[in-house]
């Protein structure tokens, strides 16, 4: 929820979820109307406490970790939308950990139509490197942030500078987790 402002302009009642007490006040000040800090409390008690009739939609990235759950806290008529995986990968161990990598491939849920149409739920996913093709999506798309930039109903979030000299410093905050924002890498122009 990269936009201060986006839960009014959208009418939202925002949940973020957090893993470290330093992303608290960065959830809220995106937008969040209350925020789940899963490293002090149990995420699906919060989640209950805060939407006992389940959520009109959950925005997963952390896969076989919460997919499952995602799923069943979902009201009905509810989108779980996944757009990746990062349970799958080890923070700051470098290499990935293949057999790990392989037993959460065969933990990750499989939803089955039938049981979506029973439910009345819907699964759906993204990935945003599979849609440079679509030069014309992304574009409007743009467009249309662009313009919500430009009328002040949402801001970018903060980003921090590394210049590419330093792309295994970049590596390493984005491992560490207490990364907020957006981290750019800086590239020089050859002279």
């Amino acid at each position: 929820m990269p936009f201060s402002s986006s839960r009014a302009h959208a009418g939202l009642n925002a949940i973020g979820v957090v893993g470290r007490p330093e992303k608290v006040a960065a959830a809220k000040e995106w937008g969040a109307a209350h925020v789940i800090d899963k490293s002090s409390e149990d995420l699906w008690r919060a989640a209950e406490r805060l939407a006992p009739k389940g959520y009109d939609v959950i925005l997963d990235a952390n896969g076989v970790s919460t997919l499952a759950e995602s799923y069943a806290h979902l009201r009905s008529t509810g989108r779980l939308v996944i757009y990746g995986f990062a349970a799958m990968m080890r923070r700051g161990a470098g290499t990935p950990s293949w057999p790990k990598l392989a037993v959460d491939w065969l933990r990750t849920p499989r939803f089955n139509p039938l049981d979506l149409t029973n439910d009345n739920k819907s699964v759906m996913a993204f990935n945003l490197s599979y849609l440079f093709e679509e030069k014309e999506l992304l574009a409007e798309a743009m467009q249309r942030l662009m313009q919500l930039v430009a009328e002040k109903k949402i801001r970018p979030p903060s980003t921090r500078a590394f210049d590419f000299e330093r792309v295994a410093d970049a590596h390493r905050a984005l491992e560490s987790g207490t990364t907020t924002g957006k981290l750019v890498l800086r590239v020089s122009r050859p002279a």
